[in-house]
């Protein structure tokens, strides 16, 4: 199947913000990641999940020169913020090694249009998937690894990758430092209304000086919690 996108000029998306979003075609996520095949994945559920469906059954969307189209076609205004895949992950090959090339290309889209964009990724983060990803964030493109537990995003924090992990729902910290000096950041729209990605932007800075932790949250925020629970235990 060939990797599709979608582009939304202004999001209507509470979380996000009226910001420029894209999704990519579902088998673009990595079969390793746990929220994938009824894990929780956040995307897979609700208003999403449905444009997502039509998206990776081919009804709508474009490939990689459409979406360079499609982004210029919308006139988004230099130095916007862009999130990319609301849903979906980073192109690979199906078996889980990111496509060097068409993540350079997107970086490459990206930059052109002088714009902000970011992302996470849960793909393996191992010696063929972390090169490109570094390259990709050097050439201005945001690209967060989500991590599975805060153990590894210490770990990728202190390598200099923007990194993110998710906690229990019931968790109550608002930020704290762990025993490697590293510091975790409470998403910060999940401590205060108003709050979005366009108002925030933290998630947009590859040299941030934290690991963002995200509150397990959605219809699937007990399955999340159970499987965190049996991580840490």
């Amino acid at each position: 199947m060939v990797t599709r996108f979608k582009l939304t000029a202004k999001s209507s998306n509470r979380k996000t913000g009226p910001i420029a979003t894209t999704m990519t075609s579902a088998e673009s996520c990595p079969a390793t990641c746990p929220f994938n095949n009824g894990g929780g994945c956040y995307a897979a559920s609700g208003p999403t999940a449905i444009h997502w469906r039509k998206l990776t059954k081919g009804d709508t969307g474009y490939d990689y020169w459409g979406l360079m189209h499609a982004i210029s076609a919308a006139k988004l205004k230099p130095g916007s913020l862009l999130r990319h895949n609301v849903a979906g992950d980073l192109p690979q090959d199906g078996q889980g090694k990111i496509n060097r090339f068409l993540l350079a290309q997107l970086a490459d889209i990206f930059k052109t249009a002088k714009l902000r964009a970011f992302t996470y990724t849960h793909h393996l983060q191992d010696g063929h998937n972390l090169p490109p990803i570094r390259e990709a964030i050097a050439e201005g493109f945001t690209v967060n690894l989500s991590c599975d537990s805060e153990a590894q995003a210490s770990v990728r924090h202190r390598e200099g990758f923007p990194a993110v992990c998710v906690v229990p729902s019931t968790d109550a910290r608002r930020s704290w430092v762990d025993a490697s000096g590293v510091r975790f950041q409470t998403c910060p729209a999940q401590l205060k209304d108003g709050i979005t990605c366009q108002t925030c932007q933290l998630c947009s800075k590859a040299d941030r000086a934290c690991v963002v932790a995200f509150r397990s949250h959605g219809n699937s925020h007990k399955r999340i919690d159970k499987r965190l629970a049996q991580t840490i235990g």
